[in-house]
């Protein structure tokens, strides 16, 4: 899968080379600047300018899931929920028609937000849901990370959508899943053609956290429960006791 990605984009960036290449050099400066301007992963996550979408996390649909194992992904989405609120960043849970055949949202999601109702929607791309959107626009925010079962639809369509509207949009790899390798890769492949950067859930936060001396730093690394983190930790905190 890795030889594939490492192909596709290696096609992208020579046609990219083939359109400055016919230009001339001033429109071809012209458009590299632009391309600097809009390049957004030149711009950091902001925890006083992202909302967190999180959608389908539902049973019906993880269990389909190939990309990754279920655990991994539950314990991805579920930590990135975590790591979130404790940055003072509002997150946003929909689902699609939880009573029917893609099930309710996974409980271990749902017990990590308390107080946040998920918003029940029928039409697939959850930004075309006026309920979603509206709950995003009254947060004031302009970064929307955004995270979903399946990748390539769940994710993607409301991030295509949001960027087109003017949001910064980014989605997390590894807190969606999809069902197999040729959906994972058509998935990628639309996200870097309309220029929006994907991230993994331990470096949204991160991103998002700036700095380790700052006093919410323990409990983010807490909530990302990245073993080999937590361990570091330890020995730190056990250190600093003597």
């Amino acid at each position: 899968m890795k030889i594939r990605q490492l192909f596709s984009a290696t096609l992208l960036g020579l046609a990219t080379l083939a359109t400055l290449g016919s230009a001339t050099p001033a429109a071809a400066a012209s458009t590299s600047a632009a391309s600097m301007q809009q390049n957004a992963n030149l711009s950091m996550l902001s925890r006083d300018n992202a909302v967190l979408l999180l959608v389908d996390h539902q049973v019906g649909l993880i269990s389909g899931v190939r990309d990754t194992t279920v655990g991994d992904l539950k314990h991805n989405v579920v930590a990135l929920a975590k790591a979130a609120r404790t940055l003072g960043v509002p997150v946003i849970v929909t689902a699609t028609m939880p009573d029917g055949m893609w099930g309710p949202t996974m409980p271990e999601l749902t017990a990590a937000l308390p107080g946040v109702q998920v918003i029940s929607r029928t039409v697939i791309n959850a930004w075309e849901d006026p309920k979603v959107r509206a709950a995003i626009e009254k947060t004031g925010r302009k970064q929307i990370i955004v995270a979903g079962v399946s990748l390539e639809i769940c994710a993607s369509f409301p991030a295509l959508s949001a960027k087109a509207a003017g949001y910064d949009t980014r989605v997390v790899l590894d807190a969606s899943g999809t069902f197999n390798e040729a959906k994972r890769t058509a998935g990628l492949q639309r996200l870097l053609g309309a220029g929006i950067p994907v991230t993994d859930y331990a470096t949204a936060a991160v991103e998002m956290l700036r700095s380790n001396v700052d006093p919410k730093a323990g409990q983010v690394y807490g909530d990302l429960d990245m073993p080999f983190a937590t361990l570091v930790w330890q020995m730190q905190s056990g250190f600093s006791k003597k």
